[in-house]
């Protein structure tokens, strides 16, 4: 593979608070829309339509959803490196995305037959990373290496709290489906809006005409590439099927009673939220001061292996909390640490958003094998969950073995 070069760019000028802060929100809402639809809407939905398989549901739902957002993020991204407007390359199809996502909530709300839930599942993939795709690319296209630890401790925030808004919408306030994606409307389109509004897009890139370009890839953006895949395979299991781990294996109506599985799911997102934060703070800062990636990233994949491993052994309380606290704090940890990480490893920042779609395979492609991998390892009685944690636990370990192989980025 060539070596890492960034022959067509330049050196970034410093971002700003105001900038950060902007970008931080959209973050945040990006992350609202998706983390408590998948963790917590769409697998009630499943339940409601199909009480006989509801795991194999979601586990279809799910796999066509990944597999459209694969294209869906790699389409937005090529689209928006070329797209030149007075709104700029990226905020088009932000807005496009956000219009989607609002109208995609109607669908899974309207969702009576199984069918009906898989379509809305799609057209919410399609829209979001239409949005998505060229949201994760500004970190790229505006903030100079030297920073991007920093700024990506401050975007890491998008995750938990993207997961907290799930508190709110599980709570007694809003008791179905409509009412939940009602709230998530208003949530995600109050914290994009703002970027789209008062950022502006530096005149070079507005100006700056398409260019044709060669597809290529570094050995580290491989590397990088493998590590995240594995990774996201045991996040995937967790976004995807812990609601139905605490319902069927640990139980957890029968050790609180009076007390529902999504509403326990809801206080372990809230209580994991400000680990996740804090550890992302921590390794976002520390690895750009110490110039260090690799090393927290291969912690990362630690924590979050025996976090997994608890799963697996301890499902009686408070072995749920403990295995939840370990997660989130390797999260944290990954995800900021990492997205500074690939930011660096890029192969050309002039096609940052298609690149970037490119690394998005390692969400979106985690997502189609993680159904799959947990209806081989619960069995046909979709009972056996120590083995899927057990399995989950081992990509994490191997994609931070993965990162090591990184060479140009310590």
């Amino acid at each position: 593979m060539p070596t890492q070069t960034h022959p067509d760019t330049s050196i970034s000028p410093r971002v700003g608070p105001g900038f950060v802060a902007l970008l931080t929100l959209a973050y945040v809402g990006a992350f609202s829309a998706f983390v408590p639809l998948l963790s917590i809407i769409v697998p009630l939905q499943a339940q409601q339509v199909s009480v006989v398989d509801k795991v194999g549901l979601l586990g279809v739902a799910t796999a066509w959803g990944a597999g459209v957002a694969s294209l869906a993020n790699l389409a937005a991204g090529w689209g928006s490196d070329r797209t030149r407007s007075a709104w700029g390359r990226r905020r088009p199809w932000i807005l496009l995305g956000l219009v989607g996502v609002l109208a995609a909530y109607g669908l899974i709300g309207a969702a009576r037959t199984p069918a009906g839930l898989i379509v809305g599942v799609i057209a919410f993939q399609l829209a979001f990373n239409l949005m998505f795709a060229p949201l994760t690319a500004i970190l790229a296209d505006r903030v100079p290496d030297a920073q991007k630890g920093r700024v990506a401790a401050f975007l890491g925030l998008g995750a938990p709290m993207g997961a907290a808004t799930g508190v709110l919408i599980a709570g007694p306030a809003l008791p179905d489906a409509g009412a939940r994606l009602a709230a998530l409307g208003v949530i995600v389109a109050a914290c994009v809006l703002p970027l789209l509004l008062a950022w502006k897009e530096p005149a070079a890139q507005l100006l700056d005409r398409p260019r044709r370009s060669r597809l290529h890839f570094t050995a580290d953006f491989g590397f990088a590439w493998m590590s995240r895949f594995c990774f996201q395979i045991a996040a995937s299991v967790i976004n995807a099927f812990m609601l139905f781990y605490l319902a069927d294996h640990a139980r957890y109506a029968e050790q609180f009673p009076g007390q529902s599985a999504e509403s326990g799911l809801a206080r372990l997102i809230a209580f994991s939220t400000v680990l996740i934060v804090a550890s992302g703070f921590v390794g976002g800062l520390l690895s750009d001061r110490l110039g260090s990636r690799r090393r927290f990233i291969l912690a990362a994949s630690v924590i979050l292996a025996a976090g997994l491993t608890i799963f697996a052994l301890w499902p009686q309380w408070p072995g749920p909390l403990v295995g939840y606290a370990l997660y989130g704090v390797g999260f944290g940890l990954y995800t900021t640490v990492d997205a500074a990480l690939v930011a660096q490893v890029l192969p050309s920042r002039r096609d940052a958003a298609r690149d970037l779609g490119v690394m998005n395979l390692t969400n979106t492609l985690p997502a189609v094998a993680a159904p799959l991998l947990a209806l081989l390892a619960l069995g046909p009685d979709r009972s056996d969950w120590p083995t899927l944690m057990a399995f989950s636990a081992g990509a994490a370990l191997v994609g931070g073995l993965l990162v090591m192989a990184v060479r140009h980025v310590r």
